[in-house]
């Protein structure tokens, strides 16, 4: 499962995930096939300099410790 198509499973949950989950699922040019956090990290920064990066950091993290379960 991509890490976008895991994000939105929380879309409706009313904690920062699920806020990030909401904008990734608005911005029409987020990365659906991203694999690494360099490269997530990069789009973000790219799009909104000012987001919380250790809030998406750790969404990043969940998603791949759940994946290698």
């Amino acid at each position: 499962m991509s890490f976008y198509n895991w994000l939105m499973k929380f879309s409706d949950v009313d904690l920062p995930i699920g806020d990030f989950a909401r904008d990734a699922a608005e911005d029409k040019n987020f990365p659906q096939n991203v694999s690494n956090w360099d490269n997530l990290q990069d789009y973000i920064f790219a799009v909104n300099p000012g987001a919380e990066f250790e809030s998406i950091k750790n969404a990043f993290n969940y998603y791949l410790a759940e994946e290698h379960l």
